[in-house]
């Protein structure tokens, strides 16, 4: 009978908290149709340090257990904490010694400990992540990297799994989380049941069609801002680095130093991430064909423009569209979590 324990927070998002035991009372029922009474049906509790109500991001009161030392649980559920700001965030951290202690030691018991979103940073500050695979939510990428410089963060899959320490990406890919959680449990078949009954899409394995390409990074470089504004300006016709390095005054070598030391890419890496932003945005909210895309966004040869887009984006320009122009999602946009 596997006990999970969810860990509760005030502000925490109330769909991720109650959402991942939702799935479990989903896998219950599958369990109970298959084995009948013998079944080793998940227990689970929603705990905090003081066993008082916590109230969720959206209102929501929910009344918690408070955290047994001695208590042991084969699984813990860290869930997406609504992010108000840097400060609040870090103030936030700051206060969890005690939460990051227990978890340590539910780890070394032998439980599971898994992160969702925001989570994911209560997990990495106990330490158990360094020198281990994790991914966290996409637009926090840099705040994760700077504040835990020893985890190999990975931003592409959507889940990561290493030594019982599972991560996932953005707020809602605890649905693919806890399908994972249920797969380890209680095998393969009762998970795609799972999933299927609740049009899980577990196919869904990368995050890349939702990576922006062009993160935004605050400097003061002037020479990189002009050739940023110039690039922007001319992406749609044909650029060669020497124009630009002349329409600044500048030699390309100390063009691509500075591109490299205050973007940490080249600006031909830069200008293609431009194009294909583009190119999105118009996959989402136009009709133009693929080939007038291409053209739109700087690319005479549409062949050549899918091959980068696809090795981008992970899936072709077509594919793209279908995916998130039927459904009005503005895959790059930014995140509310």
């Amino acid at each position: 009978m596997p006990r999970a324990a969810i860990l509760s927070f005030d502000g925490c998002y109330a769909s991720s908290l109650g959402g991942f035991a939702d799935i479990l009372q989903v896998a219950n029922s599958h369990l109970r149709r298959q084995q009948g009474a013998s079944a080793a049906l998940f227990e689970w509790r929603f705990v905090s340090l003081t066993g008082e109500p916590i109230e969720a991001s959206n209102g929501l009161r929910l009344q918690t257990h408070k955290i047994g030392v001695r208590e042991h649980y084969d699984l813990v559920f860290i869930p997406s904490l609504h992010y108000a700001g840097h400060r609040k965030f870090d103030l936030l951290l700051k206060g969890q010694p005690a939460t990051c202690a227990w978890l340590i030691s539910q780890w070394r018991r032998g439980a599971w400990l898994a992160a969702n979103c925001t989570g994911t940073f209560i997990l990495a500050q106990t330490g158990l992540l360094d020198g281990r695979i994790a991914t966290t939510t996409w637009w926090l990428e840099r705040q994760f990297r700077t504040r835990f410089p020893r985890v190999e963060l990975q931003m592409q899959p959507v889940l990561t799994e290493v030594d019982r320490l599972l991560c996932a990406g953005a707020s809602a890919s605890y649905l693919l989380q806890a399908i994972r959680v249920v797969e380890r449990f209680c095998g393969p078949p009762i998970a795609s049941q799972c999933a299927k009954s609740m049009l899980i899409d577990v196919s869904q394995t990368t995050q890349t069609p939702y990576l922006p390409l062009l993160a935004a990074i605050a400097h003061t470089d002037g020479v990189v801002h002009r050739a940023q504004h110039w690039l922007q300006k001319n992406m749609s016709g044909s650029v060669r680095m020497s124009d630009l390095a002349a329409e600044l005054a500048v030699s390309e070598r100390t063009l691509i130093r500075r591109f490299n030391a205050v973007l940490d890419q080249s600006p031909l890496t830069y200008l293609q991430h431009l194009r294909i932003e583009s190119a999105r945005a118009l996959l989402e909210a136009s009709d133009l064909g693929v080939d007038q895309i291409a053209v739109q966004v700087g690319y005479n040869d549409a062949s050549s423009f899918s091959r980068l887009f696809r090795e981008r984006m992970g899936l072709s320009p077509g594919a793209y569209r279908s995916r998130y122009q039927s459904i009005g999602v503005e895959a790059h946009g930014p995140s509310a979590c």
